[in-house]
Formats: C-alpha cells, structure tokens, sequence
C-alpha cells in the first residue's frame, strides 16, 4: 500500500519521502484498550459455562481442574479472536461507508498543514474515527456474548445433554467460541 502510495508524488519531493514513510500498519490496529477489554470479556465470557457446570450439572471443580482449565484456556483465546476480527471488521465497513480518512493519511496532512480550517477538518475526522472504534467496540462485545451464550445454552441443554457433564462442558464450550469466531 504505501509503495503505490508513494508512487502518486512525484519522485525526489519532500513529499515522496513523506508518503514513502507513511505508516500504514497503524490504520488496520485496534485501539490498545479495546484488547484489554476483550481478553477482561472473555475471561468472563468462560466463567459462564463454568458456573452453569457447576451449579446445575454439580461437576465439581476440584475433582476436574483439568477439564475446567483446559475449556477455559481455549474459549479465551478463542473468544479473544472472535472479538478482535469482529470488531475489525465493523470498523472497516464503517469507515468505507463514513468516508471517514485514514489515520495515516490524517497524519501526513497534518504535518503540511498551515491553515486552522484544514487543521479543524482532521481534528474533526480523528474524532469520528474514534467513534467508530467506540462503536466497533459495542458492536463486537454485543453480538459475540449474545452468540457464545446462545450457543452455549443450546449445546449444554438441548444438543450434548445424553452425555456426561466433562464432555458436556468440553464440547459446548469449545464448540460455542469456534461459532462465534466462525459467524460474523
């Protein structure tokens, strides 16, 4: 991206070398605290099928910590990844239809930028930009606990119920962050 980029200014310019050291990368991440959140969410996300087994199927705890802790393990991660593609994604679409530029972008303007009206349009552009995070972020958290719990309800009660309560929690859960991964 930044080589074609930088192939649009003109070559041996200050702003070829501006354009060719443009860093993209920082368009495609995720704000820093969105992932605290997600891996805070997914956390909480695992306990539910844990107290749900605990409580209702009285598989204890203490007699299958290696059950626990292994389901626990790879619906986290697996939960983590459904909620960073999903808001990902989210943010993308609304970029593209906000018409909303590229950090980027925004930045290297802001470096040539003389005049208060082009300084006030990027400043509002930085805002909406991070509307849209907050906005991927609801989104995210909002469909893939809807659809993990939805899932995990219907596999533990209705789908695995004729088998024992470990293989019950093992494949419920697992199988409930690999939908939210899968379904976006």
């Amino acid at each position: 991206l930044a080589n074609g980029i930088a192939s649009m200014a003109p070559k041996g310019t200050k702003k070829a070398e501006d354009w060719e050291s443009l860093n993209t990368d920082a368009d495609a991440r995720l704000p820093a605290a969105h992932s605290v959140i997600f891996l805070i969410n997914a956390a909480a996300l695992a306990a539910a099928p844990a107290y749900i087994f605990s409580a209702i199927f009285d598989l204890s705890p203490e007699d299958n910590v290696p059950v626990y802790g292994g389901v626990a393990a790879v619906t986290v991660a697996v939960v983590f990844l459904a909620l960073q593609a999903r808001a990902q994604g989210v943010r993308t679409k609304l970029l593209k239809s906000r018409g909303v530029e590229l950090e980027s972008t925004s930045q290297l303007k802001l470096k040539d930028a003389g005049d208060e009206r082009v300084k006030a349009k990027l400043k509002e552009a930085d805002k909406q930009r991070s509307l849209i995070n907050a906005e991927a972020l609801a989104v995210s958290l909002a469909h893939t606990n809807s659809l993990f719990l939805f899932v995990v309800v219907l596999m533990s009660f209705w789908i695995m119920r004729a088998s024992s309560a470990p293989v019950n929690m093992a494949v419920s859960s697992v199988a409930s962050s690999v939908a939210a991964y899968l379904i976006r």
